[in-house]
């Protein structure tokens, strides 16, 4: 096979990645997202905005899940039965842990989730992985996110805080 000028970019030019904002509710201003393909990708930016309105959602909502805040089997829809495992996992070690620490309760349980940012990238056709910055009051959260198109639509199979 030969490979002279494949890897030479200025054949095939830089990928288009696709931006834009959200408006969350409980946030001051748009949240800005950013999505970035790895290969010619066929999603489209409507498609994009949508996946990022998503990220979006399923994070805060875990994160709500894991502070008790919000029953697990609510995401049931979104997530992978593996995924709600760990996240079930998650809270029920989070919840222990705030038993013996009250300061890290009152920081973490009380305030809202406010997203500042989402950054994703389209790895496969069937993947595309995301994180989602975001704070709950003072301390700042990172929430990463793994989707895959599961029969026909996109499902999280991996969802990490921290």
């Amino acid at each position: 096979m030969e490979y002279t000028g494949f890897f030479d970019m200025r054949r095939c030019g830089p990928l288009p990645g696709y931006d834009g904002f959200i408006v969350v509710e409980l946030s001051d201003r748009p949240v800005k997202y950013h999505i970035q393909p790895t290969f010619a990708s066929s999603m489209s930016a409507r498609e994009c905005h949508t996946m990022a309105m998503a990220a979006c959602r399923i994070a805060c909502n875990c994160a709500d899940a894991i502070r008790g805040k919000l029953s697990v089997d609510h995401l049931r829809r979104a997530l992978t039965n593996p995924c709600l495992e760990r996240l079930r996992t998650m809270q029920y070690l989070l919840d222990s842990h705030m038993v013996t620490h009250p300061e890290i309760k009152t920081k973490f349980c009380y305030l809202p989730t406010v997203p500042t940012l989402i950054d994703g990238v389209i790895t496969r056709a069937d993947t595309m992985e995301m994180v989602v910055f975001m704070t709950i009051g003072q301390e700042d959260l990172r929430v990463n996110l793994k989707f895959r198109y599961i029969g026909s639509r996109w499902m999280c199979v991996f969802a990490d805080l921290g």
